[in-house]
């Protein structure tokens, strides 16, 4: 049996929490989103795969109109191959018979509390919705998973986090089920957990808290023996940059600092954030806008965070200062320099300066 496993395409998602600094981007990115979904169509109709293991969060929230919907619904009906689809924390609504009904007379396997149980020619697969998991249900339809056949289990929450709302148990109980291949949902973060048991992540990432590769897994299970391999496929990424400033820069250093900073193909392609950090002149300041500006022909996408400060004249302040405490940690310093030296007595001084002009 070969089988594409993925999750969490989150269709119809608005990208509150992506920060995009402009609507073109955002509206944009929906639609790639969008096209993600039709491109793990087009891998599995590729692969001439024999199933599809949806293991939750196909959808977002119930606000996608129903007739956009049933179109996802019919062009997975469409596909020469078995689809599962399991119902995650966030597509729960599609246990209401309104929503079922959309997939009446189309050939997708939809779990419930007293159907989580479908037997192909090739295997049996198993599935827990996110709202009828419990560790004593798991326990018990594992004991129908001793079969000749392959066995699938999919699930859809946390097993590794039991802080998150939606942890269903650990791994350890897992791996102590007699299932072939567990296909998890809920984890945007792919990850192999043991050699049988997988988070396939999302395969397009929403923001940028996610910056590690994106995609599904495909795999082939035949005779009990799994072969599985995660393939990257998300069109974009989202990274993040870092660039210290040293306070002596004009304003075209910066803007050749932060290009030199990120790879042109990635300048081209991907969402870039670049934290500015460091010093610049007191006299100055960073000037966001305008560099976002500038580099905007060079970049698919680019914000700028500023998190630099304002430099400080150590010679001028021990003159401004002599005698003082502010003078005294200078000169220690000075006695024994060093970056993380350096640091403190930034902090130390900035914090006595703001003391001081409080006072006046």
């Amino acid at each position: 049996m070969k089988f594409l496993h993925t999750a969490d395409l989150h269709l119809n998602i608005t990208l509150k929490h992506a920060s995009f600094q402009n609507a073109k981007a955002h509206e944009n990115r929906i639609y790639e989103l969008q096209q993600s979904f039709h491109r793990i169509i087009d891998a599995a109709e590729g692969q001439n795969a024999d199933a599809l293991f949806l293991a939750g969060d196909l959808f977002d929230d119930p606000y996608m109109p129903l007739q956009e919907m049933e179109k996802i619904f019919h062009k997975l009906s469409e596909l020469d191959c078995e689809v599962f689809l399991l119902i995650g924390n966030h597509d729960v609504f599609l246990q209401n018979a309104s929503y079922q009904n959309l997939l009446k007379g189309k050939n997708i396997h939809l779990f419930s509390q007293n159907e989580y149980k479908v037997e192909t020619k090739d295997a049996i697969v198993f599935g827990l919705n996110t709202r009828d998991f419990t560790e004593e249900r798991l326990k018990k339809i594992a004991q129908e998973a001793e079969s000749e056949k392959n066995t699938v289990l999919l699930l859809h929450g946390d097993v590794t986090n039991k802080q998150d709302d939606h942890y269903l148990t650990d791994i350890k109980t897992l791996e102590s089920l007699p299932f072939d291949y567990i296909a998890l949902g809920h984890i945007h973060k792919h990850a192999f957990l043991r050699s049988h048991i997988a988070y396939s992540g999302n395969p397009e990432p929403l923001d940028f808290s996610e910056t590690e590769e994106k995609g599904y897994i495909e795999g082939t299970l035949e005779n009990k023996r799994l072969d599985a391999r995660f393939v990257p496929m998300q069109k974009r990424r989202f990274r993040l940059r870092e660039v210290t400033l040293s306070g002596t820069e004009t304003f075209v250093d910066i803007v050749e600092a932060i290009k030199r900073a990120v790879k042109e193909e990635e300048r081209r392609n991907d969402f870039i954030r670049v934290v500015v950090k460091g010093e610049i002149d007191h006299t100055d300041e960073l000037d966001v806008k305008k560099l976002q500006d500038q580099l905007s022909e060079d970049f698919y996408y680019i914000e700028i965070k500023d998190e630099t400060v304002p430099s400080i004249d150590l010679s001028a302040l021990k003159e401004t200062y002599s005698d003082s405490i502010v003078s005294h940690l200078i000169e220690q310093y000075e006695k024994n320099p060093s970056e993380k030296g350096y640091e403190s007595l930034m902090l130390a001084i900035r914090a006595l300066l703001w003391t001081k002009e409080r006072e006046t």
